[in-house]
């Protein structure tokens, strides 16, 4: 790796955790601003960070398409969740599947667990890093076609992040695999 490109990812890793800092305390002051600074560059220095391995590559198109869909996505889902307090009909029991990811990156695992986390309806219980499978519970998911759609959503989640920012082989995973869900059963979806 480039020292200049190390320094970037330094860089994008210190701006990240005083963007955090801002949001704990919710406060944009002098202050708050040159305590997060300070905090981030301790953090960095004292404890052990694994690199993050970014792919050098953003997709403005596919990250505001990311960000329509998740919008929409969020108000479509909370909407539904707000409906099933209400309803006099009992909530379907709710399912928990293994999606088999396609990416290799911890980067853009750790955004689809995110992304589907906070959409309302459902919750990442555990992933598996090595393997790249995602443990997620469904709300309302009783039957073979609300499983699909579930899973269907957390592979959509995987396109629109990977085509955002993903590494040249997430894309040429993606396109080895383009709809994990219609594979066969010798396959790991």
């Amino acid at each position: 790796m480039t020292r200049g490109r190390s320094f970037v990812q330094q860089l994008v890793l210190l701006a990240s955790l005083v963007l955090l800092w801002l949001m704990l305390w919710d406060s944009v002051t002098v202050f708050t601003i040159l305590s997060g600074i300070a905090i981030a560059f301790l953090v960095t220095r004292v404890f052990y960070l694994p690199p993050v391995v970014l792919s050098g590559r953003f997709n403005v198109w596919h990250a505001a398409v990311y960000g329509v869909w998740f919008l929409y996505s969020v108000l479509r889902a909370s909407i539904e969740v707000a409906w099933f307090a209400f309803r006099k009909r009992a909530v379907g029991a709710g399912s928990v599947i293994a999606c088999d990811l396609r990416t290799s990156s911890d980067l853009v695992l750790t955004l689809i667990a995110d992304t589907a986390s906070l959409i309302p309806g459902s919750i990442i219980i555990d992933s598996d890093r090595a393997m790249g499978i995602l443990y997620l519970h469904f709300l309302d998911c009783d039957s073979e076609e609300k499983l699909l759609r579930a899973k269907a959503q957390v592979y959509h989640i995987e396109e629109l992040l990977i085509r955002t920012l993903g590494s040249h082989r997430d894309l040429a995973a993606l396109r080895a695999r383009p709809d994990p869900l219609n594979e066969t059963e010798g396959g790991r979806a």
